[in-house]
């Protein structure tokens, strides 16, 4: 069962609408957003949502940058109760189905279709007889833009199709756009990548000696006790090295060769380069990466143009000491998350490690969920898991090159705002075992049912009832919303102390480093944070100063930032990532701006940037296709960021001691294109 919705002119709220000479539906998006209304109840009546499993759009768009649209859905409010944003390359034409039960919310990343970027979803559960609106609206654009769109329906069906056309080089290169420094062929890239090497081995880089052989800042001398360690010094809290003196930690993430490229959604617009590379042996080991998602289909073309240049058994060691030149170049001190085991040992320096990757099953789950990826905290099943996940310490536990762990990365569930998760798990039917403490919990505090009803404005028979799903507990009163609220904070408590606990029997001696949560939602964030060493967030803002602040000033504890980064559209790419700039140039002020500001924060540690390469140009797994690398895909450095890297890091000790004055130059902004 398929309806096709009529595309009217009445129903654009803000943008314009045409149709060309050829009959097709031209949407005139400006710099400010487009939003345009799919549906409306009040004025569609004979359409009903809750009928179909699709909401579809056929699409083609030939812009120069990524498309980055919006779902928005509706009901009583005038904010959208639950958005979707996702991605589409230029030059394409797609259809997309968007599957209506991610409405549950349950999904924080939907998997990909043929020929879609990445998708992201926010807001909380809705249900599908409930939606009044459904919008469709592009994000914030630094141009305006237009695409066309031939159909949009509802539908039963999950129907995909992509034009055909190749967008990618042998090289990883991105084909309809020329760029400073694109390499023209395989041969020029050789070349290059021989030379960097070549460079590399002489080891031009001089090390000063104001720093020990950790990266420590001998100048500013502290406790010293063998491990990376928290010390507090006239004010400050300080990262220590093993040899007592101070750190700040300024690494990078993802330190991996190359960026995997999911080809199955993508494979169309490849043409021959997958077949041409399978029936050559040595390039094996670029079909090799990203086995985490299970049928997924993957091409590294980081990997490809390094065996290309140095075969299939010398590639490695090259990568290993170019790697190792940059970072010495940059001035980087630490090896960040999910970076290469190998690399690691090789570069024998300071490292992190996320310990949800290195442990067999990830972190501590349950087979039910509260909500997304929240486990029931008060199964016994959680404890046991915890137990397995604490033991992934075992081998690096006497390493003293490691500063920490972070217990794992961006929790799906943190990413709603106003989250009560008692309230969701309320709304559940599942026998959670933290439902039944819940309910005791409320047995206890009430005694009777009567009184609970009094609190909660309700009229429940009976304890009992409480197990039967019941929708939005904490609209009930302002003594519902209260108590769940004050459960859910118990719930996150457990959740991080019950592992933490766990890993302080494996490993006293290495740094707790927090979960690197995406933002603070919610204060309820902040619950367990007493199981941590160092209060860890990802802050993809002008500088994390104000978050930094925040979080040290309430839980009297350092901050170390996990994760940031900005792009430019000025090379390869045609996503920013999470913050646009105009140029490489302005990359490079925006990294200055963001650190040396924060140095000044008592609590700062450091930051690590996300991430070591820039990401594919037709998506990796997730389909992000950000410009955020110090390298492109032939690991060229961007040369005009990188310059400001380093100067950051000479001056970082003598602006936390107030000798020098931070950057104010924070580079030239521009709405940015991520999804």
């Amino acid at each position: 069962m398929k309806e096709i919705l009529q595309i009217k002119e009445q129903q654009m709220i803000n943008g314009s609408y045409l149709v060309n000479e050829e009959g097709k539906n031209v949407f005139i998006c400006p710099g400010e957003g487009l939003d345009y209304c799919i549906f409306n109840r009040s004025q569609m009546p004979e359409v009903l949502p809750e009928r179909y499993s699709y909401l579809s759009f056929f699409i083609e768009y030939k812009g120069e940058d990524s498309l980055c649209l919006q779902l928005s859905f509706y009901t009583k409010s005038t904010e959208s109760d639950i958005r979707m944003i996702f991605g589409i390359l230029p030059h394409t034409r797609v259809r997309i189905p968007f599957d209506l039960s991610i409405l549950d919310s349950q999904t924080l990343f939907p998997e990909r279709s043929k020929g879609r970027l990445k998708m992201t979803v926010f807001g909380k559960p809705v249900r599908l007889n409930e939606i009044e609106e459904i919008r469709l609206q592009t994000t914030k654009r630094q141009e305006d833009c237009q695409f066309i769109i031939e159909e949009i329906a509802f539908n039963n069906e999950k129907e995909e199709w992509v034009s055909s056309s190749v967008l990618i080089d042998e090289l990883g290169q991105w084909i309809p756009k020329n760029w400073k420094d694109k390499k023209k062929d395989r041969e020029e890239c050789n070349e290059f990548l021989r030379a960097l090497y070549k460079k590399a081995e002489q080891k031009s880089v001089v090390e000063s000696e104001l720093f020990d052989r950790y990266g420590g800042y001998k100048k500013i001398t502290l406790e010293k006790n063998g491990w990376f360690h928290i010390d507090k010094k006239n004010g400050r809290y300080w990262l220590a090295d093993p040899d007592g003196n101070a750190f700040f930690s300024m690494g990078i993430d993802c330190i991996r060769p190359g960026v995997e490229t999911r080809t199955d959604p993508v494979r169309m617009w490849m043409g021959d380069i997958l077949e041409t590379m399978k029936q050559l042996p040595e390039y094996e080991e670029c079909f090799e990466q990203g086995h985490f998602l299970p049928g997924a289909e993957f091409f590294n073309f980081g990997i490809a143009n390094m065996i290309a240049a140095f075969g299939s058994r010398e590639w490695k060691k090259a990568w290993y000491k170019i790697i190792l030149y940059y970072m010495k170049k940059w001035k980087m001190n630490t090896i960040g998350n999910w970076s290469d085991p190998e690399f690691i040992e090789f570069a024998d320096m300071p490292y992190v490690i996320p310990l949800d990757r290195y442990a067999k099953n990830g972190f501590p789950s349950t087979q039910n969920k509260v909500f997304r990826d929240f486990p029931d905290v008060f199964a016994e099943e959680y404890k046991i898991n915890a137990l397995e996940y604490a033991s992934a310490l075992e081998p690096v536990k006497n390493d003293r090159n490691l500063i920490g762990f972070f217990m794992r990365n961006e929790p799906a569930w943190a990413f709603v705002y106003d989250l009560i998760l008692a309230e969701e798990m309320l709304a559940s039917e599942v026998r959670f075992e933290s439902k039944k403490v819940l309910i005791q919990r409320l047995k206890d505090n009430y005694v009777t049912i009567g009184r609970l009803n009094e609190s909660w404005k309700t009229n429940y028979l009976e304890f009992d009832d409480l197990y039967q799903p019941i929708l939005n507990a904490s609209e009930f009163s302002e003594k519902a919303k209260e108590d769940l609220k004050e459960f859910s904070e118990e719930m996150i408590e457990r959740y991080v102390g019950i592992p933490a606990q766990a890993i302080r029997e494996v490993d006293k001696n290495h740094l707790n480093l927090g979960m690197r949560y995406a933002y603070i939602t919610d204060d309820s964030l902040l619950s367990g944070a007493k199981y941590f060493d160092v209060f860890s967030i990802n802050s993809y803002q002008e500088t994390p100063l104000e978050a930094v602040n925040y979080a040290g000033e309430h839980l009297h504890m350092p901050v170390i930032v996990g994760e940031f980064h900005h792009g430019a559209l000025d090379r390869g790419l045609t996503a920013h990532g999470i913050r646009g700039v105009k140029t490489q140039e302005d990359r490079g002020k925006a990294y200055r701006y963001y650190v040396e500001q924060t140095l000044q924060s008592p609590y700062f540690l450091g930051s690590h940037y996300f991430q070591l390469n820039d990401q594919s140009c037709l998506g990796r797994f997730d389909g992000e296709n950000y410009q955020i690398g110090f390298l492109d895909v032939c690991m060229q450095e961007y040369e005009e960021m990188c310059s400001q890297v380093q100067l950051c890091h000479e001056k970082m000790y003598s602006i936390a001691l107030f000798e020098e004055e931070p950057s104010n130059d924070k580079g030239e902004d521009v709405p940015p294109i991520h999804y």
